[in-house]
């Protein structure tokens, strides 16, 4: 592969990976260190950028010059494994999640931007009003994930308020995607209240905290029941679809799509996500989740029954807390 097309796939990685222009230039003016002028002069090409450029470039932005090169096998698709610090979180954690929600601001003059979810954990961007929950999962990551050398109690977990504010944009902005889908694990309550009653049994979070998540959980299910016969958010009136799917998930898959975008997500490690921009993986995800839409049970708007059937098994499950 030549000089010249390399440079302009990686100019192009460069521009999916910051698609607003002013906010490009300015990230590469302080990366680089550069005056704007230089950073513009090697955007267009005329100077080419160096191998430091590159890497550094690189490595900030999770570009794979395995990919830009051709180097990667046919069989296998690049993936960037998103890890952000959610108990102590530095300007990277923060650079990365904004990233993420200036490009969900390009569906709100979309049209025709679609997002499809499916999950086997309650999704985070309807937790964020419920404290003891959103509480919960972070425990839980930290427990497992984020320092494995040692255990932390329920009660001594906080979240960072910087952190959740920037979440509760990504909550804003994903109500104004045009079409969003959500498929559900049928045991998605059964996973979380399994793991409130073993970490109760280890004595790593306490009686009161688990009535309390209980409480929330209750709560949380009665708006969902409201949002899923509605079939629309209040916010924006937008519409929102849930299925219940027929099988169980080996873990959570996502895809979202703007006129400027195509990404597909794999949940891993709780709260953390596997990312590709690659368009194979994102037309493999989408061809698999419209499958699994087939086969799964709609309990939104028209569902009733299904809807009834489902919010009254939830609920027991809920009680055995």
């Amino acid at each position: 592969m030549s000089k010249n097309l390399i440079h302009e796939k990686f100019i192009g990685a460069i521009r999916e990976k910051i698609p607003h222009k002013a906010t490009l230039t300015n990230t590469l003016v302080e990366l680089l260190r550069l005056e704007r002028e230089a950073v513009y002069r090697r955007m267009r090409g005329d100077v080419a950028f160096s191998f430091a450029e590159i890497a550094a470039i690189s490595n900030k932005l999770g570009i794979s010059l395995d990919n830009l090169a051709g180097t990667n096998s046919a069989k296998s698709r690049p993936y960037q494994l998103s890890l952000v610090e959610y108990v102590d979180p530095i300007e990277d954690d923060y650079r990365m999640w904004g990233l993420y929600n200036e490009r969900l601001k390009e569906a709100r003059e979309d049209p025709a931007s679609c997002n499809v979810e499916c999950m086997n954990v309650l999704p985070a961007i309807f937790l964020l009003d419920y404290t003891h929950i959103t509480r919960f999962y972070l425990f839980k990551w930290y427990n497992q994930y984020g320092h494995s050398d040692r255990t932390i109690h329920f009660r001594d977990i906080e979240s960072a308020e910087k952190l959740l504010a920037v979440q509760r944009v990504t909550a804003t902005e994903s109500k104004h995607i045009k079409n969003t889908t959500y498929v559900w694990d049928p045991l998605i309550f059964q996973y979380m209240v399994n793991d409130l009653q073993y970490y109760s049994s280890i004595r790593l979070i306490g009686t009161e905290d688990v009535c309390l998540i209980k409480q929330e959980l209750q709560h949380f299910l009665n708006k969902l029941e409201i949002l899923a016969s509605r079939g629309t958010y209040s916010e924006t009136g937008n519409p929102i679809q849930l299925y219940i799917s027929n099988i169980n998930f080996d873990a959570s898959y996502s895809y979202l799509e703007t006129k400027n975008l195509r990404i597909s997500m794999i949940r891993a490690f709780i709260l953390n996500s596997v990312v590709s921009l690659d368009g194979k993986a994102y037309e493999i995800f989408y061809n698999w989740m419209q499958a699994l839409l087939k086969s799964s049970t709609m309990i939104s708007v028209s569902g009733e029954k299904q809807r009834i059937l489902f919010f009254e098994k939830q609920r027991a499950i809920i009680d055995c807390l």
